[in-house]
Parts: C-alpha cells; structure tokens; sequence
C-alpha cells in the first residue's frame, strides 16, 4: 500500500470560457507550480488537450515526475461529475458532448476527475477556504458565465444528472 507521501501532489485544471489555469499542488493546498493557456486559441478540442498535456506534463516533470501525482481535478463549465465530461457549454469554442477527463486521462495515464467549475470552487473553499468546517453553503462563480456550487451535510450536491446548481441555465420569466 502506498502512503500518500510516495504520490505528494495532485494537478489542478480550471478551464474557462478566457483562460485555463493549471498547478502542482501539495496536500496542503499549496501551489507547487502552475501555467496558463488561452482556451479560445483552440477550434479543436484534441488540439487544446494536445497543449495543456504538453505544458502539463513539462510542470509535473519538473516537480517529481508523473508518480508524484495522485490525481487530476477538472474543474470546466458545463461539467457533468457522473460522466467526465463537458455538455455543451456555451462559452467554450467546442461544442457537443466533449469527454474531457477520459481525454486527459488516457494522455497522462493519471486517475482524472472532472466537475462543473463552481462545484470545484466549493470543493476547494470547502478543503482549504473559507468554507472549511461548514456543512452547509453555496459558492456562487462569476466569471465568462455564471455558476454554484451546493453543499450540503457536508457533502456536495450534484443532482440526478450533475448539473445542480448550474445558474446559468435558470430559465427567468419577466412578469
């Protein structure tokens, strides 16, 4: 069995609709090192995941290599938990059902985890934030477009079909 000091870090991915942010990071939450791409510059998904698992790779090789890693999270809009996968998201230039985290994964040969962006949020906020200790809250995310993520007893709240929270596919009626 190994301990969790033989795989120390985890990579964290935050795709948006601008800009996707990337990092090492420890058990402590601390970044390790990080990189940045712009997620508009890919028409094509391959070519996007191409670049980010070259500029992925580059930061883990120079942190300990590929089995100092435990893990991958994914935090992307749109991003279904049950399934790894971004659904249509209006605000990325790729559109349809994209598997995202079975991409990655099957690149990096890395374990790769994929969620909506706010719920990542909470995750973090909830882990290491200003959340830390609370079993009940809402991390709400602005940014290209808007988002929350629910927890609740402690535990986040995805829905029957992982798209809890999800704001900005609230339907308003002006009275």
């Amino acid at each position: 069995m190994k301990s969790h000091m033989e795989k120390p870090y985890v990579v964290g991915i935050d795709i948006g609709g601008t800009n996707s942010v990337f990092g090492v990071v420890d058990a402590r939450g601390e970044i390790i090192a990080q990189d940045a791409l712009k997620t508009q510059t890919y028409i094509k998904v391959d070519d996007y995941v191409n670049e980010l698992c070259k500029k992925l790779l580059s930061l883990i090789n120079s942190n300990g290599g590929v089995d100092k890693i435990k893990g991958i999270g994914v935090g992307a809009p749109n991003g279904n938990y049950y399934s790894g996968t971004i659904e249509f998201a209006p605000n990325l230039p790729w559109k349809g059902v994209i598997p995202l985290a079975a991409m990655i994964e099957q690149k990096l040969g890395i374990p790769t985890a994929l969620t909506n962006d706010a719920n990542a949020a909470a995750v973090g906020e909830m882990t290491y934030g200003v959340a830390r200790g609370m079993k009940d809250f809402i991390m709400i995310t602005l940014g290209t477009g808007v988002g929350s993520g629910i927890v609740v007893n402690g535990q986040m709240v995805y829905g029957h079909d992982g798209f809890a929270g999800e704001l900005g596919h609230v339907i308003v009626r002006r009275e």
